[in-house]
């Protein structure tokens, strides 16, 4: 049996659920989780406040929600290609099933999306159990009762086919066959043309977050800006790509891309990175034998999504690209400050970094640029004190139906943002997911 859940949602589902009890002992050893008396480390932060939790529904924007249909639903929504993936995925979908039989996120459980929208289910139900898993039309009944405007939403169905059309092979996934492979593409093509779908049905709520595999061997920078204008001709208003692969076999800083780079800043579509765009840097899971999978995907998580914006901030894509907008979503931001402070303070005289290429300072493209999400579970306290300029990137998720999004998320980020102020408040629940949204 797979070890299990963990290693399992390292591929296809999150790979972050260990990192809720992580943060919160974290929280606790640095005084920002409440004491018993309620209390927390930034008392001396807190302000009169205008900005009341109330004020804020039905203004929310959520960065990161998923689409959690369970397997045997696949046809009544993808058709004949949905069917044919089951028909043809034994393997995959043999893996899938060692999640134990009452886990919220084990797809291959017979499950209709029919459990009553109630203040309490919305917050507490997760996974095939949650209500609007799977029905859009209830998903916003969801929204509604949660107090969120506009929702960006990651595949299921297409992850699948993701991993697939990436030869499978990782996180106790089976390899893939070269049928599997090419079966995993056409699933990809068919969650787009349904991403885009519901896009266009509800332009002002949902952002269905459409795929693109980049790193083919066979891929030229020209079929790749060809891949993304198809995918956004079907209505797709961000779209995820692998941070693991060199896309078309190029840096990310290779001006050969500018095309491609080009075609999202033009259209306003945002390039996004999710679990599992990392798949593919390490060349095999040889490196996390004998390691607990939540220690290994401790250590390597960040890596690539941090090599790949990295080299689009030094080699200057953002001074190419203005107005390009990446979304770094579920990625355990703690890398970015880190990074940033590489790259600007790095060391003096002949250590110093030159950067005079630049228009700009790092940290400013990522505020101009980049809109990273956080996780209930995750210490934003800890990052809003180390790096002020953050406050203006990171973005509330509520991670919906997975179950890393934790209960009353809504709730509990407000009381521990709260004390930062207004300002704060204001731009972590709403205004920063605008680069998202608008």
């Amino acid at each position: 049996m797979i070890d299990s859940i963990s290693q399992l949602e390292s591929c296809c589902i999150s790979e972050i659920s260990f990192h809720i009890y992580n943060s919160r002992c974290l929280d606790l050893e640095y005084g920002l989780w409440p004491n018993r008396r309620g209390e927390t480390g930034l008392n001396e932060r807190t302000q009169i406040m205008t900005v009341t939790l109330e004020s804020l529904r039905g203004r929310v924007g959520d960065v990161d929600a998923h689409e959690f249909i369970p397997i045997h639903r696949f046809p009544e929504f993808f058709g004949e290609v949905g069917q044919r993936f089951i028909d043809n995925n034994k393997g995959l979908f043999q893996t899938l099933d060692m999640v134990p039989e009452t886990h919220p996120h084990r797809l291959t459980k017979k499950a209709l999306d029919n459990e009553q929208i109630t203040e309490q289910t919305v917050w507490e139900k997760k996974g095939i159990y949650a209500p609007g898993h799977a029905n859009f039309d209830r998903r916003l009944a969801v929204m509604d009762k949660m107090g969120v405007q506009r929702e960006l939403v990651f595949p299921g169905f297409g992850l699948l086919g993701l991993i697939q059309s990436l030869g499978g092979g990782q996180g106790g996934i089976p390899v893939a066959t070269p049928e599997e492979i090419s079966m995993g593409r056409e699933a990809i093509g068919e969650h787009n043309r349904w991403a885009g779908h519901l896009t266009r049905m509800h332009p002002a709520r949902l952002r269905i977050v459409g795929m693109i595999s980049t790193g083919d061997l066979d891929l030229t920078p020209q079929l790749l800006t060809k891949r993304a204008q198809d995918v956004i001709d079907l209505g797709v208003k961000a779209i995820q790509i692998s941070s693991g692969e060199p896309p078309a076999g190029l840096s990310p800083a290779d001006p050969k891309l500018d095309p491609f780079y080009a075609v999202f800043a033009q259209t306003g579509t945002v390039l996004t990175f999710h679990p599992p765009s990392q798949l593919g840097y390490r060349k095999t899971d040889a490196w996390e034998v004998s390691v607990r999978p939540d220690l290994a995907t401790a250590v390597s998580f960040h890596q690539a999504m941090e090599n790949f914006l990295g080299l689009m901030i030094v080699g200057g894509v953002f001074d190419r690209h203005p107005t390009l907008r990446v979304g770094m979503i579920e990625t355990l931001p703690e890398w970015i400050g880190p990074m940033i402070e590489r790259l600007e303070s790095r060391g003096e005289g002949a250590m110093k970094l030159d950067l005079s290429h630049l228009a700009l300072k790092p940290s400013e493209y990522v505020v101009r640029n980049v809109r990273a999400s956080v996780l209930l579970g995750e210490p934003i306290e800890r990052w809003l004190e180390r790096w002020p300029y953050l406050q203006d990137v990171l973005c509330w998720s509520s991670d919906y139906p997975h179950i890393e999004g934790g209960q009353w998320a809504l709730q509990e980020a407000f009381r521990r943002v709260a004390p930062f102020g207004d300002d704060v408040v204001e731009k972590y629940f709403v205004k920063n997911s605008a680069l998202i949204f608008d």
